[in-house]
């Protein structure tokens, strides 16, 4: 499988980082009386201890960082303690989060669900499981539990969403008008748009996952096409596309989602 975090941003210079190696980034400096930054490792370890606490095991831990070390970009895949064979699975349960000591960006989770068979990752876009700032009034495991609580309502109306898209049938000419609106609403960079065709009017025979002529296999198409973008770009890329797809109303002449 290829990773979802993708690490060649120019502008940001993210890179592709462990656990451990969070650890060696320096401590982040208050920029103001507020503000109290909260370390990646800190912050990935509440989170590592809250997934257990819940009944999950962690099949798969991706976390990236900007050239600074400001910024994180994590996705862990769960699976429920007592039964951690993802292999026979088709889709998994996956949570998104993002940080940023700097202050450029607050402490953010959501609900996702990854598609094993071709790595395609979709965040809920609907609302934030998780969203507070780093400041000094900020209780970490507070947060984080009561985010995992939201996070868990969320997913269980993600799989009834994503139920919905994979039940909606689509001729070839609505495809591409959802498909040109996405790009026109400015939710995918235009230099996607042949990925994105080809992912789903020609996908190869393995791409199971685009196959299928439904709402479905239009998102799908776009999370193979964000593959290749920066962590930055791809995780708020993926939650504009589900808060379009998955919550939005989309009219495409006789074809309509609610």
């Amino acid at each position: 499988m290829s990773s979802t975090l993708s690490a060649h941003s120019p502008k940001f210079g993210s890179k592709l980082t462990t656990f451990e190696q969070l650890a060696d980034i320096p401590a982040p400096v208050a920029l103001g009386p507020h503000h109290k930054p909260v370390p990646h490792v800190v912050l990935v370890d509440a989170i590592r201890e809250e997934v257990a606490t819940r009944g999950f095991d962690i099949a798969r831990e991706q976390l990236a960082v900007s050239r600074t070390g400001a910024a994180l970009f994590g996705v862990m895949d769960l699976v429920p303690a007592f039964s951690p064979d993802v292999a026979s699975v088709e889709r998994g349960l996956s949570f998104g989060f993002r940080n940023a000591t700097d202050a450029t960006m607050a402490i953010r989770g959501v609900a996702g669900s990854r598609v094993f068979v071709c790595d395609n990752l979709a965040l809920y876009g609907d609302t934030f499981a998780m969203s507070r700032k780093n400041t000094t009034w900020l209780d970490l495991r507070w947060a984080i539990a009561n985010g995992f609580d939201k996070f868990l309502r969320q997913s269980v109306d993600l799989e009834t969403k994503i139920a919905r898209l994979q039940s909606v049938e689509l001729t070839d000419d609505a495809a591409k008008v959802i498909i040109f609106d996405v790009f026109a609403a400015g939710l995918a960079p235009v230099r996607l748009f042949d990925d994105v065709e080809r992912f789903y009017f020609r996908p190869d025979p393995g791409a199971t996952d685009c196959q299928p002529r439904t709402l479905w296999g239009v998102m799908n198409a776009f999370t193979r096409a964000y593959r290749d973008l920066s962590p930055t770009r791809l995780f708020n890329a993926s939650v504009a596309l589900g808060r379009r797809l998955l919550h939005g109303v989309i009219d495409v002449k006789a074809d309509k989602v609610a």
